[in-house]
């Protein structure tokens, strides 16, 4: 097996298991991954829940009738499936619901497809996260035979075209959806745009610059919560990038409470009555909640998917457009990603002048060991960063820890003695986590030498044990 496809592994697992099984036992046909996926031109994966009633889902006997329409005319083995289903079996809270991995078989039993097994519950969770699957709600998202996403909505596609007419129903660009749409000024629009059009305004006529699209809600007390906050952000950054513009996507319930919301808002938005348009938007990101802030540069490219979390953790908007860095201050969203990145952290105290010298030192690491694997941090946007396969097997971190929850989290994870400063590689996907030997003194050399050491394998590792594992999935 190439390079170019041992990704099917790192996401799915070397094996995967033949769901049309029906004997009485609890074993499946297994199948090497690259050997299922080799001729094939899509790939689905479609997200379950094991403790929620599936006898009457109808959106399973639509997949399925598509699978098979679609690959009528390969069964003979001459053409490339236009399709392979790898059925990803979840659970959608962790109930007393009996046989766990009894209540995975029934779910699979006379399926025509493949799934990922029982025993990869790791690999489940980690596909979960970087889909940002909604726990209980079933997905479909579809891949290109290379790995990238072709869609990451459509289970919401299939239920609008059950016969596959347009399938793979891959995602117009988003000027494309905007083309013809007349945007409408907030309320206090002209206020911060005094020689801004007075007429009809496109998204073709907004500046080429960093462009922002707020998914967000007047029903919604988290979105009425983080508007103001928006708002005073997005006004110092136009003082310096004056052509920053947001659009916002509502999910306002009527026409009143949608006009009441846009009232006093400094940027445009998506018209209320073009519902199709803030339903394909959604659907083009993937938005599973609000409110969701996302950016993208002047390329139409997502520079990051959680803009909200930048402004809290930036609020005089520093860093903006906040694209990825090699170096980084250990937060909630950077821990969530322990699950999926092994990460070398120095934990330091939090005055300014100890962060500035933990920067200092692992900058120069960072930087030469993204060089080596041909990363270029600073261009790459964050969501193909986090979810590109080429980076899956040597992606690392480089964290901060000051004095914070996310700090005191990872510590009581791994044992460590509330020692500052201290360097250790954390290794959550494998279980595991290495020191800098006591004594040793923290410079660009020894943490070069430390990433080294971690590339080589050549760390003294210790073991995370189960029940720190088991509490790193509440992070």
């Amino acid at each position: 097996m190439n390079e170019k496809t041992k990704w099917h592994d790192r996401l799915f697992g070397k094996k995967l298991i033949k769901c049309d099984s029906t004997n009485n036992s609890n074993d499946f046909n297994t199948f090497p991954t690259n050997e299922v996926l080799k001729n094939v031109q899509i790939i689905g994966l479609y997200f379950n829940f094991a403790n929620i009633n599936t006898q009457s889902d109808d959106f399973l006997k639509k997949l399925r009738d598509l699978y098979e329409k679609l690959n009528a005319g390969c069964l003979n083995g001459d053409a490339d499936k236009r399709i392979e289903v790898i059925q990803v079996v979840m659970w959608a809270h962790n109930d007393n619901y009996g046989d766990f991995e009894m209540s995975h078989r029934d779910s699979l039993l006379g399926l025509p497809w493949f799934a990922m097994p029982f025993s990869e519950i790791n690999l489940k969770t980690r596909l979960s996260r970087r889909y940002r699957i909604k726990s209980g709600v079933p997905t479909l998202v579809l891949l290109d035979k290379d790995g990238s996403t072709v869609s990451i909505s459509a289970h919401e596609r299939l239920v609008e075209d059950p016969n596959g007419t347009n399938f793979p129903w891959r995602p117009r660009p988003v000027d494309e959806v905007l083309k013809d749409v007349v945007l409408q000024p907030g309320g206090s629009y002209y206020q911060d745009h005094p020689n801004g059009i007075k007429g009809d305004i496109r998204y073709i006529d907004v500046p080429d610059g960093v462009r922002g699209f707020y998914f967000s809600a007047h029903w919604c007390p988290p979105c009425k919560a983080f508007t103001p906050h928006l708002a005073e952000a997005y006004k110092m950054i136009r003082k310096r990038e004056p052509n920053f513009e947001i659009i916002l996507v509502s999910s306002d319930r009527s026409a009143e409470s949608y006009s009441a919301y846009v009232e006093s808002m400094p940027w445009l938005s998506v018209p209320f009555q073009q519902a199709s348009v803030r339903a394909e938007l959604a659907q083009l990101y993937g938005i599973r909640g609000i409110p969701t802030l996302l950016l993208l540069d002047s390329n139409g490219h997502v520079i990051t998917m959680d803009a909200r979390s930048e402004i809290a953790e930036d609020p005089l908007a520093q860093n903006f457009p906040w694209k990825p860095r090699a170096v980084n201050i250990l937060t909630d969203r950077f821990l969530t990603k322990l699950h999926d990145f092994p990460s070398i952290v120095l934990f330091v105290d939090a005055e300014e002048t100890e962060i500035q010298f933990a920067e200092s030192v692992l900058l120069p690491a960072a930087t030469n060991y993204y060089k080596m694997n041909n990363i270029n941090i600073s261009s790459v946007s964050e969501d193909r960063l986090f979810s590109t396969c080429d980076h899956d097997d040597y992606f690392l971190q480089f964290l901060i820890g000051t004095d914070n929850e996310s700090t005191d989290i990872l510590r009581d994870l791994t044992g460590l003695d509330d020692v500052v400063p201290l360097l250790v590689a954390i290794d959550l996907p494998n279980r595991r986590y290495a020191t800098m030997e006591y004594g040793l003194e923290i410079t660009t050399d020894s943490v070069n030498d430390f990433v080294r050491k971690f590339q080589k394998n050549d760390l003294k590792f210790k073991d995370i044990s189960e029940e720190g594992v088991e509490n790193a999935e509440n992070l």
